[in-house]
């Protein structure tokens, strides 16, 4: 009885394995989870980091590792990027001699499939915290995104902080007078975080 038993649970296992895209790991009940990783790396090509994708049990957990980013610190704008218009360049794309603001331009706006406004884009994250030395680790939990949705897209870290599109606008005192349009389209869009300091082409493993 008890072979049969091992027998059953080696045959779950195998099913499992063979199941989906990208690095599939089996627990001890048979739930599977899936791996998505990106490399991250500045305009000149310095690597300053990893950011690894774990989608399993209904949530996508996030883990980010920056060591010794240079001349980063305090928060910053982070963000996936689709990456599907080929006009614009594919990956990740940057001259370092030219201005930050071509950086990484390669890459689309961040991903959002069901066409929304910054702050509701599946592709939005938590902003991360650099500290002094350039160095962040950093965990957060998302819904649940396949990684096969998300090979071959982009993760950019921004140069400025993200307000998440939560700007109150009125005449109160805890209000502020409405921007321009540029403005308000740019926040509405990215969350007005500024330039693509760092990249990553997101693959399965």
């Amino acid at each position: 009885m008890a072979r049969k038993h091992i027998k059953r649970t080696m045959i779950a296992v195998v099913a499992a394995v063979a199941l989906g895209g990208g690095l599939v790991t089996v627990n001890a009940v048979g739930a599977h989870t899936r791996v998505a990783k990106a490399s991250l790396a500045t305009a000149d090509g310095t690597r300053i980091g990893t950011v690894e994708f774990t989608t399993g049990d209904g949530h996508t957990d996030v883990r980010v590792l920056l060591f010794g980013a240079p001349g980063l610190d305090a928060f910053h704008g982070f963000h996936i990027h689709a990456n599907d218009v080929t006009t614009n360049g594919t990956g990740c794309i940057a001259d370092p001699t030219a201005l930050s603001s071509t950086w990484f331009v390669s890459a689309d706006g961040h991903y959002n499939p069901t066409a929304t406004t910054h702050g509701h884009h599946a592709g939005d994250m938590p902003v991360v915290y650099v500290n002094g030395d350039g160095s962040v680790e950093t965990r957060f939990r998302l819904d649940p995104i396949e990684p096969g949705e998300l090979d071959g897209k982009v993760v950019i870290l921004h140069a400025g902080p993200d307000n998440y599109a939560n700007i109150p606008i009125g005449t109160e005192s805890n209000q502020y007078a409405p921007n321009s349009v540029d403005a308000t389209t740019a926040t509405n869009k990215t969350g007005n975080a500024g330039d693509r300091l760092a990249c990553g082409v997101i693959r399965t493993r």
